[in-house]
């Protein structure tokens, strides 16, 4: 699998995304289809297509039509590829296809220099199941901005970017975070939620959990008890070991703790989809 792009530009890291997906076996098939009209033109023009070929006349019509197809192929190649200046030549000679080897070459070389101006980035196939990772529904229903999130962090692990991993790993969590704050009821006379800082959320999220204890007794009440006390300590977890470390430029992270804190924020959202979801959009 590639990720096919010209260069990373700063602050226009995220159009990578946009981008096209491609599989490996595309150039292969490219390389097929150039390698067929190859042979179509080399067989014809070596004599051995009978005596007639030789006489100036080009190509029959069944032949005109396999070039023909063998071009068709290869501009629906090189538009998955986007190499655009190949797709134009190419369109421009499906109604008249080469009669030569020549004439076929020189579209040949025309995609073989394209593809040398573009860059292409290969993911390793360990890597690969990262990139436009498809989440639980759950969680896409229930948090789709933290999705989006969660999506960028595993492009981002696909692609070698493993501190933006986590960094966009804990802007998923700090969205859970404040689903957690007003769910529970946390306010702050002064400000929105979204404006708060983690510490503070969390500080008043436990106040409210430890309120819960006053409920009657009985297996809501465990139930209860037992999902946010273990959500509110998660995300203490995450802020005081990744949050802070990744928002204040304190660590890089290599693959293995990038892929670490990916899985282990991905599985939490899978938690707290059973019972917390965003509030929908204000219009």
């Amino acid at each position: 699998m590639s990720i096919a792009g010209m260069k990373f530009v700063p602050g226009r890291l995220w159009s990578l995304w946009e981008m096209l997906k491609v599989d490996a076996l595309q150039y292969f098939s490219l390389g097929e289809r150039v390698a067929d009209a190859r042979w179509l033109f080399t067989f014809e023009e070596s004599g051995l297509g009978g005596p007639d070929k030789l006489d100036g006349r080009g190509l029959y019509d069944a032949e005109k039509k396999e070039i023909t197809d063998d071009l068709k192929k290869m501009y629906e190649l090189c538009k998955e590829i986007g190499l655009t200046t190949s797709l134009y030549l190419l369109e421009s000679r499906l109604s008249d296809p080469p009669q030569t080897n020549r004439e076929l070459e020189l579209l040949v070389d025309a995609v073989r220099a394209e593809l040398k101006s573009k860059l292409f980035l290969f993911v390793p196939p360990h890597l690969a199941k990262y990139y436009e990772m498809s989440l639980q529904s759950t969680v896409t229903t229930t948090f789709p901005l933290a999705s989006k999130e969660l999506i960028n962090a595993g492009n981002c692990l696909a692609s070698g970017f493993f501190t933006a991993c986590v960094f966009h790993s804990m802007r998923a969590a700090e969205i859970g975070v404040r689903v957690l704050g007003k769910e529970l009821g946390v306010e702050f006379p002064d400000k929105p939620i979204e404006l708060a800082e983690w510490q503070v959320i969390l500080d008043q999220a436990d106040s409210k959990i430890i309120k819960m204890k006053e409920m009657p007794r009985g297996t809501h009440k465990d139930d209860v008890l037992t999902f946010y006390s273990q959500a509110a300590v998660q995300f203490r977890y995450f802020k005081d070991g990744w949050r802070v470390r990744v928002a204040h430029a304190r660590e890089t992270y290599e693959e293995t703790p990038a892929t670490r804190v990916f899985n282990h924020t991905h599985e939490f959202f899978e938690t707290l989809a059973t019972r917390l979801e965003e509030p929908a959009p204000s219009v």
